[in-house]
């Protein structure tokens, strides 16, 4: 069965749109509607539609597949295109993708969401910067829940790379807006997920967890001071 989309207000013209485990944003402006992901799939389209009438465009943070299973539901797709391949090797959809790039700025609702690359997680792996109000928009990469790190496309020192270059930015934002966990976690999150990221790439490991039953064999979790990584090392 197919989980609902449950959608609430996080300030004026900015939505939360959560469908079980994952979180979806919705900007509503004067011209156009920006969506952020699409979650596992089902009835996404008539939620947006009983909050705003207004052409929708919807950008993806990354490629994977709770990201995007209702895409195919709206007609003008971004993503980064270092993540279009793995819409089609490892989700089998082809999607009308159009690209957007590192420093792109997205104008809507009275917000002004610049696009970062943060690669790691997936190859093409963006976030949102709004300087103006002091916020970003983080997909998969930045959460106190357990970040995905092991299989195709995963690269642990990307990761660290751009858990890097979130920390030199973190004067421009005061709250963290996650896909997965809570709501909003606090900025120091990208200099804990950084210090993890950068001990394992040199060989200091925490102690593995169990993972859930669920995840392929071999996979554990590791983590340090509130922040973890599934890896298969």
């Amino acid at each position: 069965m197919t989980m609902r989309y449950e959608a609430r207000p996080i300030a004026e013209n900015f939505y939360e749109i959560a469908q079980g485990g994952v979180r979806c944003f919705l900007f509503v402006g004067d011209d156009f509607a920006l969506l952020i992901d699409s979650g596992f799939g089902g009835e996404l389209r008539p939620v947006i539609e009983a909050i705003t009438q207004k052409p929708v465009k919807l950008l993806h943070t990354h490629c994977d597949r709770d990201h995007i299973g209702a895409s195919d539901q709206f007609e003008d797709l971004y993503m980064h295109p270092a993540d279009f391949a793995c819409c089609v090797k490892k989700n089998n959809l082809h999607l009308p993708l159009q690209a957007v790039w590192e420093g792109d700025c997205i104008e809507v609702g009275g917000y002004c969401l610049e696009i970062i690359l943060i690669p790691g997680h997936t190859p093409g792996s963006i976030a949102l910067l709004d300087r103006r109000h002091r916020f970003l928009i983080s997909g998969d990469s930045v959460q106190n829940g357990t970040v995905y790190m092991f299989g195709e496309g995963r690269d642990l020192c990307a990761f660290e790379a751009s858990m890097a270059k979130l920390r030199d930015l973190q004067e421009a934002f005061d709250v963290v807006y996650p896909s997965h966990g809570d709501l909003t976690v606090a900025p120091d999150t990208v200099g804990r997920l950084l210090t993890l990221a950068s001990e394992i790439n040199r060989g200091i490991l925490p102690d593995p967890q169990p993972a859930p039953d669920h995840m392929p064999e071999g996979v554990k979790v590791y983590g340090k001071n509130g922040v973890q990584l599934y890896l298969h090392i």
